[in-house]
């Protein structure tokens, strides 16, 4: 896990005769940047010695992927061999296609609104990781292999990939984005799947506002092409009327629930990487018959979403009782103060018997810092840029 400051990247290594490397998400937002992010692209090209078997993008928000545009042509000199994006990021995808268009159609009337009655910078914020000006050159990196020449593969729910990366044993079993669009809608879990937080800006209310999806935004295609219809854009113009910056909130964690979260499996280990996956997302693997026998065989889990409130439901770190769990969390205070949420981290402290570590155990200067614990749990170790978790098979 490096240190990158708000936003994750996740470099996966598999020593077995021959190292083989997986990346997970390269980026980080622009309010939470603290300058380490091409000193991360620089390590991993020297640790991977320029060749990545598997380069995962979750979704295609700032903090995961702005790493793949800003540092373009430094993935571009090394070897990849195969990307991995979520199926609505396809852009010969008709579902995905109606998706992307509806979301910058509500991006230009958000737009429209603010100029009229600017956003606070929270909100403000969390559009910008939406569409920041190096996300579309990331994407464009990403689908082309860096230079490869080979197509990305657009994963949903439900694909199991054997030997993945080229790794023989390696299982990916793909438990989302659904492709479901009433669960990717489902951003705000019930009060007792969240770890509630309470305080500044409402407590309860706000964070109730902030992840209220569109109940009214479904989409009626009329053939015609993508876009929003009357009754949609006149739903639009009364909830943004009401609280623009709820809807500002909204928009960008839809994205969130189309992350693409994998469970790795290899020689009896289990690792979960669910990006920023929110809950329906979770709920549409985690209500399936197999879903308490994923959580409760996890060797290893990458918070979702920096530890955020309600981004790791209740149900499921309840049910992630196998007793030898470890758990990182790329994250710090800014530019959320309320990330991670303290409850979060103590719930995982206890499931995992205090094996968490979090990215701020590495310290940046004039970066938030977290302690780490002393001596570090088994399995962990501490490094300029990183913390690393290591695990025998």
């Amino acid at each position: 896990m490096y240190r990158v400051g708000f936003g994750d990247c996740f470099l996966i290594t598999f020593r077995d005769g021959q190292s083989r490397h997986i990346l997970v998400d390269c980026g980080v937002h622009s309010r939470g940047d603290i300058g380490k992010l091409g000193d991360v692209v620089q390590d991993v090209a020297q640790e991977t010695k320029g060749k990545i078997a598997l380069l995962i993008a979750t979704h295609a928000h700032e903090d995961h992927i702005s790493g793949f545009g800003r540092f373009g042509d430094l993935f571009r000199q090394m070897t990849v061999a195969d990307v991995w994006l979520p199926w609505c990021e396809n852009p010969a995808d008709r579902v995905a296609a109606r998706l992307k268009e509806k979301t910058r159609r509500l991006y230009a009337a958000l737009v429209r609104q603010f100029a009229a009655s600017p956003p606070s910078a929270e909100a403000a914020a969390a559009l910008a990781s939406l569409t920041a000006a190096t996300n579309a050159d990331a994407l464009k990196g990403l689908r082309d292999g860096f230079g490869s020449g080979k197509d990305p593969q657009y994963l949903a729910a439900g694909r199991t990939v054997s030997d993945a990366a080229g790794i023989e044993g390696l299982s990916a079993q793909i438990l989302g984005p659904p492709r479901d669009e009433e669960f990717l809608k489902q951003m705000d879990p019930p009060k007792d799947q969240r770890f509630l937080r309470l305080g500044a800006r409402g407590g309860e209310a706000a964070l109730a506002a902030a992840l209220r999806p569109f109940p009214d935004l479904a989409g009626h295609h009329d053939g015609r092409g993508p876009r929003l219809d009357a009754e949609e854009e006149e739903s639009l113009r009364e909830q943004a009327a009401g609280s623009p910056d709820a809807l500002a909130f909204a928009l960008s964690e839809a994205m969130n629930n189309t992350s693409l979260v994998v469970l790795f499996s290899y020689r009896g280990k289990r690792l979960l990487f669910p990006g920023d996956a929110q809950y329906g997302n979770w709920r549409a693997w985690m209500e399936d018959a197999s879903g308490p026998a994923i959580l409760s065989s996890l060797d290893f889990y990458k918070v979702s979403h920096h530890g955020s409130a309600n981004a790791t439901p209740k149900g499921a770190l309840e049910g992630m009782t196998g007793g030898h769990l470890a758990a990182m969390v790329s994250t710090q205070k800014t530019p959320w103060p309320s990330i991670p949420a303290a409850k979060l981290m103590k719930a995982l402290e206890t499931t995992t018997g205090g094996r968490v570590a979090r990215s701020e155990w590495v310290p940046v200067p004039g970066a938030s810092q977290v302690a780490p614990p002393d001596p570090l749990p088994a399995g962990f170790a501490c490094g300029p840029l990183w913390v690393d978790w290591t695990t025998k098979v």
